[in-house]
């Protein structure tokens, strides 16, 4: 396995290889042999993981995909911590306990950073991919469909097939939660055989 980003002494093997395999196969589209079409970029894929990542609190998936989207080059460290800790906290309200008005304006600065963010990056999707994404981890009705709308209506624009898009990013969301629920357990675990 060419990928080894699970490696300790108490994950089991054969489960570290299985996730290694899903990390190929959800990063780089392929399992080593067979290659599959990506609908994201890599540089989207490793964004919207450290979004998961940052939300998740998870510490090695943050330094992980951090010093990934560093070794691609298109963007700062400080202006990516600063804009993906933004964005996290943005993601962070439950628009199902606030008020309709409180909610509107919600949906308005959100329209305003995500612009922002998206004329940074040049990538109109991403600060959507990134909510989609954190909608779909924490099974949130209206990030789900806001964001997804946003999603399908950009890469529609940009003749994508949308369900594909998506589809590719539900495939990351799986693999983080399982990362992260791994990942921020791990070191805990190994104590036990100190």
């Amino acid at each position: 396995m060419s990928s080894k980003v699970f490696q300790d002494n108490v994950f089991p093997r054969h489960v570290s290889d299985l996730m290694n395999l899903m990390y190929m196969v959800v990063f780089d589209g392929t399992d080593g042999e067979e290659k599959w079409t990506k609908h994201l970029s890599l540089d989207q894929k490793e964004c919207i993981a450290l979004g998961l990542a940052l939300y998740y609190q998870c510490g090695h998936c943050i330094d992980h995909h951090f010093k990934a989207i560093c070794r691609l080059g298109k963007i700062k460290d400080e202006a990516l911590s600063k804009n993906m800790n933004s964005i996290v906290l943005f993601l962070r309200t439950d628009t199902g306990r606030i008020s309709e008005s409180e909610k509107v304006r919600w949906i308005q600065a959100w329209q305003d950073f995500s612009n922002k963010i998206a004329v940074e990056r040049g990538d109109k999707a991403l600060p959507h991919l990134i909510g989609l994404a954190i909608g779909l981890a924490r099974d949130d009705d209206f990030l789900i469909q806001f964001c997804g709308t946003e999603v399908k209506n950009i890469v529609s624009s940009q003749n994508l097939d949308p369900r594909a898009v998506i589809g590719e990013l539900e495939a990351l969301v799986i693999f983080m939660k399982a990362a992260a629920s791994k990942n921020r357990v791990a070191h805990k675990l190994e104590q036990l055989f100190v």
